[in-house]
């Protein structure tokens, strides 16, 4: 009984007297956050690709006559260089002599007939007149036979010409200063017209296949492009590789486009020439603040190239990670709470983003530290 009394005294006791505690007010500090002040700049829009060497021409050596092969120059090996109209080859001319001479021969043959035949025509002309019976006919005249002398020699002249050309292709020469790929003959072997002696580029220009998006183009200028200001040069283009061992470069321009939007890939390829690729004497282009380096560019080298791009005017640079859905990014206002901004992107990259419109000069965007912003918040 007393037991239960007393605890009775306590529980009331306790009702009547709760403990007491102080109350706190929650105070939520705002999250830090990293932001970036737009600062608008003028910028090169620079366009990066790669590619394979090539030579701007490249042909097969092709024989324009039959005969046995009696030279062979020591520069048409594989790999050897030669100058425009050096002898590459000489097939046995004995048989195109002959041709020339029996040619010459026939020539003179017409060429007589010819003066004997003015001469008879003459000497009709002046009978008929001596006669005085009207008007001749034209056989009177010998007109026709004439007429078939004339024929004639024309004929032995361009036969002549053609044995005279036959002759010269028994010397095969080079068409311009150039390269040997390989060689497919030897001293002595016997060819038919038609035959392959090799295969030859040349060795003044390169060039350079560079694929291009559709969005790309917009930031290269070249020579077929209408409505574009630009240098008749075309644009700059740096190329860039490991060769020997080392890292080199290569400066060369854009001249054209191929024009054609690839159906698999939606690329363009536009050409880059590359002057003197092995350094035999051509001048090098002349582009500011970069050098060529010494090293030749051989032909199947693949390169990357970094493509001189056009000026844009009041670009804005920002980080990747400032880009939220729907091309919006978050601007802090003058309270610090976000805004979300739509904003319009020229050009997105791995790790930055060139905004074109939608930010003014001095505004504050949200670069990290919120993994969810929300418009409004502090």
């Amino acid at each position: 009984l007393m037991i239960a009394i007393t605890g009775g005294l306590v529980a009331l006791v306790i009702v009547n007297s709760p403990p007491q505690t102080d109350q706190q007010e929650d105070i939520v500090k705002p999250p830090a956050v990293r932001v970036i002040t737009v600062k608008p700049e003028r910028l090169r829009m620079d366009v990066r690709s790669q590619g394979r060497v090539m030579a701007q021409t490249e042909i097969d050596v092709v024989t324009g006559v039959s005969g046995n092969i009696i030279k062979i120059s020591p520069a048409f090996v594989s790999g050897g260089f030669f100058k425009k109209g050096d002898l590459l080859v000489a097939i046995d001319p004995a048989e195109y002599d002959l041709r020339v001479a029996q040619a010459q021969a026939r020539v003179m043959e017409a060429q007589y007939q010819l003066t004997r035949e003015e001469a008879e025509a003459e000497q009709a002309r002046d009978e008929w007149q001596h006669l005085g019976q009207g008007d001749p006919n034209p056989l009177s005249l010998r007109i026709p036979q004439l007429n078939e002398k004339k024929a004639k020699l024309s004929a032995e002249q361009e036969e002549l010409k053609n044995a005279r050309l036959l002759r010269q292709r028994t010397d095969i020469r080079a068409p311009f200063d150039g390269r040997v790929r390989n060689k497919e003959v030897g001293m002595g072997q016997y060819l038919s017209s038609g035959v392959v002696l090799g295969r030859i580029y040349n060795s003044d220009l390169a060039e350079v296949r560079l694929s291009l998006s559709t969005q790309e183009l917009a930031f290269v200028d070249f020579p077929d492009l209408p409505n574009r200001t630009q240098s008749k040069q075309g644009t700059a283009v740096k190329l860039t590789a490991s060769y020997q061992g080392q890292q080199h470069t290569w400066l060369g321009r854009i001249v054209r486009s191929e024009g054609v939007v690839d159906q698999e890939t939606g690329m363009v390829m536009v050409i880059a020439q590359i002057p003197d690729p092995f350094g035999l004497g051509a001048k090098k282009p002349e582009l500011s603040g970069t050098q060529s380096s010494a090293a030749i560019l051989p032909v199947g080298l693949f390169v990357e190239a970094n493509i001189e791009g056009r000026w844009f005017d009041n670009m804005i640079v920002l980080p990747a990670s400032a880009l939220l859905r729907n091309n919006q990014v978050a601007v802090l206002d003058q309270d610090n709470r976000l805004r979300f901004r739509a904003v319009e992107i020229l050009r997105r990259e791995r790790e930055q983003a060139i905004v074109k419109a939608g930010l003014n000069a001095g505004e504050r965007v949200l670069v990290s530290g919120l993994s969810h912003p929300a418009e409004g918040m502090t």
